[in-house]
């Protein structure tokens, strides 16, 4: 969908160039394959760990469509497992927690889809990349952190996970950090963030699609969807059957490992752009 904004234009062409040129060079089978499999892999992973699909997924879709749609890719698709999961695990869910962190995350979402809009596509890949690689190096070296009491660290977390999400699509890592420094029981963990990252796709993906981050190529559009359905279904399925063999915490470390890859990917290229 192209915005009608004139100021914003040329900021959607550079998109438009972008989005889908990965997959022209691939192939449009081939691509679909990447697809299948990086949304198996990571439906798989937020299965067992409660979180990590965007860590798995986002840098595959910002390499094949770019930063704006590849995010907005990672919002989608990330509903549908998040909504699969929740069926499962809803008797778990701390309601009162995930309304605070609704409260406070959409209004920071608005803000950043609006102020980021006018990003080349270049600079969108330094910003997205940034991004990525210090969510994971926080997750990394935030393992001592000050137990987290009251409701202002809950509030601080939700707003910062509602940027994170519109920005890059990928809100676990500072999600997994307060849990940690609130000694916030797995089960509920797991359960209530299913709500909140539904909670916050529902207001990214509509905005997105109204400031012109949408899909430019319909048919690529209908067979991306497809592909990712059926990677997180059989992802889903696929962890069920392993979940007894990985650990939740060898889930996140993987998810880890695909995320400073895929980011300092997402990074170079972006620089590559912009020196070039």
């Amino acid at each position: 969908m192209q915005s009608a904004c004139p100021a914003t234009a040329c900021c959607h062409v550079a998109r438009e160039e972008v989005a889908g040129s990965m997959v022209k060079a691939m192939g449009m089978a081939w691509a679909l394959l990447v697809i299948v499999g990086a949304t198996l892999v990571a439906s798989g992973v937020q299965s067992i760990a409660g979180m990590g699909f965007g860590l798995v997924a986002v840098p595959v879709f910002i390499t094949l469509f770019g930063p704006a749609e590849g995010v907005l890719w990672g919002n989608v698709i990330g509903s549908v497992t998040a909504g699969t999961l929740l069926l499962e695990k809803r008797k778990d869910v701390d309601w009162a927690i995930a309304i605070r962190f609704t409260v406070a995350a959409v209004p920071v979402i608005f803000a950043t889809v609006l102020l980021t809009r006018n990003l080349d596509a270049s600079m969108m890949d330094i910003v997205v990349g940034l991004i990525m690689l210090t969510l994971v190096a926080f997750t990394l070296f935030a393992r001592n952190m000050p137990r987290a009491q009251g409701r202002l660290p809950m509030y601080f977390t939700g707003g910062m996970g509602g940027f994170l999400s519109a920005s890059v699509g990928q809100a676990g890592p500072v999600l997994t950090a307060y849990a940690r420094a609130a000694q916030w029981p797995q089960r509920s963990f797991a359960a209530t963030l299913q709500v909140y990252f539904l909670a916050m796709n529902a207001v990214n993906i509509p905005l997105k699609l109204a400031v012109g981050y949408g899909p430019h190529d319909g048919r690529l559009a209908v067979a991306t969807l497809v592909a990712g359905l059926v990677g997180t279904g059989l992802g889903t399925v696929a962890a069920r059957k392993v979940s007894s063999h990985i650990t939740k915490q060898q889930a996140r470390n993987f998810a880890m490992i695909v995320a400073c890859v895929g980011a300092t990917l997402v990074f170079a290229r972006g620089l590559v752009s912009v020196l070039g």
